[in-house]
Formats: structure tokens, C-alpha cells, sequence
């Protein structure tokens, strides 16, 4: 008998919150509003900041109408004689004058409204309170804060922080007293991290020296726009001096129609994450987190690292000075390596900033070993993935065992990426299996069985709202790493010119004095003609020959014979010379990990046929190289489905965009990203018509297309009507 009534999909039962579940914080503030109030306060069932701007249900069914926010009080000005260590107070201030460190006066408990800079409720995100006492400002443009007990502050754009007195935590690091400075990058496409006080504490907060250099990479797309607290895109009437971080009280301090929201750090998540350092205390821990995608699994990884980093027994003393080792098994999304790749990572201090922050290996996080996918998905070669990562953990086991080790894996958990994902366990035999959110049963069933009684499973991070995609912060990635500077520095560095400003490597593809020893191809076989087209303008990921049994299914039966020695060099190898004279390994197969090791990626930029010169863009030293040549290791090119540098082809018509008057485009808008233009390319074409200059180039692989052109019917995003069955609504 038909029906049209839906079966609900058999899931596994959300862990159960309760009351006990609740933070430090959550209690502590918790405790302070029944003593303002003297009545009973249940457990809330939202995280404590995003609870004080919810309305109740009747008024949720009003019409909400749009009201001008009022502008912040300002303090009145109060003539003080300078302190004597240099501190000015920040009253201080002539009035009417916006400074850059001025902070608003924010009323205690801010009524839910609606902002003239975005729709979205106003949420309260500071609890401090500036006083004359409390905060002082000091030369170079140096914050000075007091704070105390259950005080915290979020704060948007690139920082130092200091801590003079006290401790704090931040983004799960636990920073005690020293001269040392925490360096801290938050941009608003990321939840912005949160600085907490248990007790009283006194920090300082200082502008960081790189921000201006990472900002004017807008100069180049506008994926690196409007996501701090100022667009440094300016060139030669740059205005006075901007800061490089501000002070968020509400949602409603940010940028113009910017998306702001705190890192929220579940109770059961807190629970779990002392408990590993609890028992890391005795042995070291080996935790595997696992999920669905955006489920919160680089972020619950990021908080325990850097606990595990930070937090120690003071009686036992066991301190990690050795750090914590990462096993980074997402190569869509990775945390420290680059897209395509996963590695094994050697992490001393804690990470306070995004990923494409901090594209190089630099201070405090060391690559020890990395293997290239060649994709974005570990569903191109599962065996290759496998071995991979089980080379990296016996890399991990022999030379750093004693330290934990975190592993993140990928958001495949259906279908094939299950068996994978049991096969992972099978094979690393985690001592803790983390799954976040509540999944098919199937799912659960199978992991808990995998994991042998050390299976957990937690709720995964609240969604929020992002101005970027996933594929476009792997693209901002990828940009990052192209144009990091490889000169070692304190901070990181970028070069903000377009890649077609930037000298390119040239090496000789053949002779006697050949630079690379092939190229090969990962998830298809090209015919050997049009191996030059299809790697000319893409990425290659640069492999190093650890031993010539790397090809063992490339070389001949003779250099395969198991009786014999591994042979001493690549003699064996079948290559074969394209029309362009570039030496092809023609196999159906892929390196070995065993005996190879990813060194970082290359942009090939043209193809000189005629000197049989190969040009490519690289952040790769100079000393690795040399490195390379002097244990006469051969480096071999890998291609594969990398994502295509659309953002390397359009960094001219960027760049030429700039005005001199303005220092933006002509209308001296920006370009503000959404979520659909992933959907559909041509919607973005659309929205960048006005901002890039449009007049005829020559840059290859770019065609502009005006309106419709070349575009088919229905090619544009749809749009759904939210109006339809409107009490009241008019129609025939």
C-alpha cells in the first residue's frame, strides 16, 4: 500500500548534556547572576554568550523591524598627570576623536538588536570593563590591561599578547607569566579566539609587525579582504598608521557587515580534553579524532594540542619540553601542511592562528615527514593513503614515541571512507578514538567496535556562520604558501607582488646536467604529446628519492630480483622523452612512501622548449636542495588533481586595479564574498565585474565574459523564495 509518510533515519543518541557539564566559566557566571538576582538559575542549554542575545519565543514570532543602534557613550575626558612608567591612561584623548585603541562604553547586560552593520542580534562578546585603573595605553601602541576573575576578552586581527602577571588561556594554551610574547592571528572568516582570566591577571598587548605585509595580500584577491579588523591595501597615500587588532564588546565593534562569533568550547569537550592530559601525565596519549566535515575536528585537535602543550603536572614533573607530535591525515583540509599532503608534525608551541597564517614551517612547528596525495580526497588512491600514513606512524614510533600524538583525520565516514577509516585504526591502534556529532548507528557500531573499548563520541562544534567555504580557505592556503618568503625570520613573511613579478626557478629537464629526474602523473596516465599541456600553468608536488626502490613497480625484472642488493641508482627506471623533450615515468603506479618524501609544491609557470628549461614558482630553500644534491638524491615532479591556480591567473587584473588615489578599486568598494559563488563561477565573475579593470590583457588561460556571454540558460545561482504562504499575500 503506497504512502506518503517519511521513515526517519535510524540515528545513534546525542550524548546527554547536563548540569554538571557545565564550564569553570559557565559556573562562575552562572553564580554571579543568582547572587544579582537571588533566584534559582537552571543550566543553560546554549553556550552562556550566545544565550544573552536569544529573544523568547513570542517575540521570535513578531516582525522584527530594523532600528538605528545607538552609538557607544564617550568618555569624558579627564586631565591626569602622566604615570611614571610611561603609561597613558586612555581618557586621555581630546574629545571627539577616534583613536585607535578607543574603547566604547558597553552597557552590562545589551538588550538583543538588530545592527545597522550586518542583521544578525547583537551578542555580547567582552565581559571587561575599561577603567582609569584597568587599562592604559603605552608607546608604540601597546595596550596595558588588568583584568580579573572570570573577565574575557575576544579580539579581532593580528596581536602580541604578554602576560606580566598571572595566567591565561587562550585557544585551549594555558600562557603563564614571562617576557616571552604569544604572537596571535584572528581573522573574522575563523572563530575568534577567546582570552580568559581565572584570576586576577594583568597582560599586554602589543601591534604585530607582520600584519601589514599578510593585509596587502588583498592587493592580490579578494579572498584576503575584510577579514581583519582593517583592509591594509593602501600603496603610497596610505593614511596615518592603522592598528592591528581591536577590541570586540559586541558583535556590532567589527567591520561593516562582518560575521563575527567566538570560539565555543563545548563542557563535554572540556571534560574529555582534561582527562587525555590527566592520563598523559602517566604515559603518552595517542588520540585519533574523527568525524564528518565541519564537525569541529581540526578545531577539538587545535585545543588539545595546545593543552597537552601547555597544561603539566607540577609534582610529577613531566613537562612536554619534547612538544606534541600531530599526525595530519586531511589532505582537503589540513592543519599544518599544505593542500594535497598529509604529514608528521613536530609542534613546541601553541598554534594561536589559522593555517594559511603560517604556510612555511617556521618557530615551534617543524614538518618531520610528508607524503603527497596528489588530490584533495584520499578516495583517489586508498592503498597509497593507507601506506602513507602508516609510514608516517612508524616515523612517529621510532623517533619521538615518548611524546603524545594527535591524529586528524579526513571527513569521509561513509561508505568506503569507513572501511578506510576502520583500516586507519586497525593499523595506528589509537589509545583514544574521538568521533564528533551523533551519526548513523552503522557508523558508530563499526568504530566502537574498531576502537576496542576506547571509543568516544562528542557533539560536535555549534555551525556558525562563515564568510568563506572550504574550498576558498583552501585556496587562501594555497596562495599563502606561494607567496611566503623563505627567508628565515621571527615572523612570517609574504611577497605581495603578483607571481609574474617573481624571478621563477629554471631547471634543465634534460642532459647532462638535468635538474629533476621525471615527472609523473597520479590518478590518470596522459599520453606522452600532451604531458607539456597538461602540466603547464597547474601545481606539481616535489618528491625527493629517498632510495631507488621508490619505482619498485617501475623498475625492471633484473633490478627487481628479490636475491640481489636494492639497486644504487635509478638505471632501471623506464622513462619516457615527450615531443617537448621532458622525461615522462610512464607507470600505472605511484612512489613508494617508504623511500620517498614530499618536499613542498611547484607552480609550473611556462616551458622553455627550445633550452629545455622547465620554469617553476617555489617557496622550497635553496639549502634543501643543496641538501639533496649532496646525499645525490634525485627529485622527481608528481602531477595529479590538484586544485587548478585560478587565483595565480587573475593576480595581474587585481593588482592593476589599484588606483593611486584611492588605493582600492575605482568605487572604492570591496568585493564581499558569499557562500554561492562556490556553486557557480559565474556569479562571482558577475560580483567582480566593477572591481577589476577589465580592459583587454594578454594574460593567458583568462577570458572575460560580459553579462550572458557564452553563459546557458539557468546558468546563474537559484534563489529560493522564503515569502511563499505569507498570510495576507495578494494574488490571482
Amino acid at each position: 500500500m503506497a504512502t506518503n509518510k517519511r521513515r526517519k533515519l535510524e540515528t545513534a543518541e546525542p550524548p546527554q548534556v547536563h548540569a554538571t557539564a557545565l564550564s569553570a566559566f559557565a559556573r562562575l557566571k552562572q553564580a554571579r547572576a543568582a547572587a544579582v538576582q537571588d533566584t534559582p538559575v537552571e543550566a543553560p542549554a546554549v553556550p552562556a554568550v550566545a544565550a544573552e542575545a536569544t529573544t523568547t519565543e513570542a517575540e521570535g514570532q513578531k516582525k522584527a523591524r530594523r532600528s538605528k543602534r545607538r552609538s557607544p557613550q564617550k568618555q569624558t575626558p579627564v586631565a591626569t598627570e602622566e604615570p611614571a612608567d610611561g603609561l597613558q591612561d586612555y581618557q586621555d584623548i581630546a574629545p571627539g576623536v577616534r583613536t585607535p585603541y578607543e574603547i566604547p562604553v558597553v552597557a552590562a547586560n545589551p538588550e538583543p538588536a538588530t545592527s545597522e552593520k550586518s542583521s544578525s542580534p547583537v551578542v555580547r562578546l567582552s565581559n571587561f570593563q575599561p577603567t582609569k585603573s584597568n587599562f592604559k595605553k603605552k608607546a608604540g601602541g601597546k595596550l596595558y590591561l588588568q583584568l580579573s576573575g572570570g573577565e574575557r576578552l575576544v579580539i579581532l586581527g593580528n596581536y602580541g599578547v604578554r602576560v606580566t602577571s598571572g595566567e591565561v588561556t587562550l585557544n585551549g594554551a594555558l600562557l603563564k607569566a614571562a617576557d616571552k610574547t604569544h604572537w596571535v592571528c584572528a581573522p573574522q572568516c575563523y572563530a575568534l579566539p577567546v582570552l580568559r582570566c581565572p584570576d586576577e591577571t594583568a597582560i599586554e598587548l602589543s601591534p604585530h609587525p607582520g600584519a601589514g605585509n599578510l593585509g596587502k595580500m588583498g592587493r592580490l584577491s579578494p579572498l584576503f579582504r575584510r577579514i581583519w579588523n582593517n583592509d591594509i591595501v593602501a600603496d603610497a597615500n596610505e593614511k596615518a598608521k592603522q592598528p592591528t587588532f581591536e577590541i570586540l564588546f559586541t558583535s556590532a565593534d567589527g567591520p561593516k557587515k562582518a560575521t563575527l562569533f567566538d570560539l565555543v568550547s563545548p563542557p563535554e569537550w572540556n571534560r574529555k580534553i582534561d582527562q587525555l592530559v590527566a592520563t598523559s601525565q602517566k604515559k603518552p596519549v595517542s588520540v585519533m579524532v574523527t568525524g564528518p566535515k565541519s564537525s569541529g575536528k581540526s578545531t577539538f585537535g587545535r585545543l588539545l594540542t595546545n593543552n597537552l602543550l601547555t597544561y603539566y603536572s607540577t609534582s610529577t614533573k613531566r613537562r612536554h619540553a619534547q612538544g606534541i607530535v600531530v599526525l595530519d591525515l586531511d589532505p582537503g583540509q589540513p592543519e599544518y601542511c599544505i593542500a594535497g599532503q598529509i604529514g608528521l608534525v613536530h609542534v613546541t608551541e601553541p598554534l594561536l592562528g589559522p593555517s594559511f597564517c603560517r604556510p612555511l614551517p617556521g618557530s615551534g612547528v617543524n614538518i618531520l615527514r610528508s607524503h603527497t596525495l596528489a588530490s584533495m580526497s584520499p578516495a583517489s588512491d586508498t592503498s597509497l593513503y593507507i601506506l602513507a600514513a602508516i609510514d608516517l606512524f612508524n616515523h612517529y614510533r621510532n623517533r619521538l614515541g615518548n611524546c603524545p600524538l594527535v591524529i586528524n583525520t579526513a571527513g569521509w565516514v561513509q561508505g568506503i571512507g569507513l572501511d578506510l577509516l576502520t583500516s586507519l585504526v586497525d593499523a595506528l591502534r589509537p589509545t583514544d578514538l574521538v568521533y564528533m556529532a551523533p551519526g548513523p548507528v552503522d557508523i558508530v557500531r563499526s568504530l566502537q567496535e574498531s576502537a576496542q573499548g576506547v571509543f568516544t563520541q562528542l557533539p560536535s562544534q555549534t555551525t556558525q556562520n562563515s564568510s568563506r567555504t572550504a574550498a576558498q580557505l583552501r585556496t587562501m592556503q594555497t596562495m599563502s604558501y606561494f607567496h611566503a618568503e623563505t627567508v628565515p625570520k621571527v615572523h612570517p613573511t609574504w611577497n605581495v607582488s603578483p607571481l609574474t613579478m617573481v624571478a621563477p626557478w629554471q631547471i634543465k629537464y634534460s642532459g647532462p646536467s638535468q635538474g629533476i629526474l621525471g615527472i609523473m602523473c597520479y590518478g590518470y596516465q596522459t599520453p606522452p604529446n600532451l604531458l607539456a599541456d597538461a602540466i603547464n600553468g597547474t601545481i606539481l608536488a616535489v618528491v625527493e628519492i629517498e632510495n631507488p626502490m621508490a619505482f619498485r613497480y617501475g623498475l625492471s625484472e633484473d633490478a627487481m630480483d628479490l636475491d640481489s642488493q636494492p639497486p644504487s641508482s635509478s638505471q632501471g627506471l623506464t622513462t619516457v622523452s615527450t615531443p617537448e623533450g621532458l622525461p615522462f615515468i610512464n607507470v600505472a603506479t605511484t612512489l613508494d612512501p617508504k623511500y620517498s618524501q614530499t618536499i613542498g609544491l611547484a607552480l609550473v609557470r611556462g616551458i622553455d622548449v627550445e633550452n629545455n628549461i622547465l620554469q617553476i614558482l617555489t617557496p622550497i630553500s635553496d639549502e634543501k636542495i643543496e641538501e639533496i644534491n649532496e646525499k645525490q638524491g634525485q627529485i622527481v615532479l608528481v602531477s595529479g588533481k590538484f586544485d587548478p591556480p585560478t587565483w595565480a591567473y587573475t593576480e595581474d587584473l587585481y593588482y592593476g586595479s589599484r588606483t593611486e588615489s584611492t588605493g582600492e578599486n575605482g568605487s572604492g568598494d570591496i568585493m564581499e564574498v558569499e557562500d554561492d559563488e562556490e556553486l557557480n563561477p559565474s556569479f562571482v565573475e558577475e560580483e567582480q565585474q566593477d572591481e577589476v579593470d577589465l580592459v583587454s590583457t594578454s594574460i593567458p588561460w583568462i577570458e572575460v565574459l560580459r553579462g550572458d556571454e557564452k553563459r546557458g540558460a539557468a546558468s546563474k545561482v537559484w534563489r529560493v523564495r522564503r515569502d511563499l504562504g505569507r498570510t495576507g499575500a495578494t494574488g490571482d
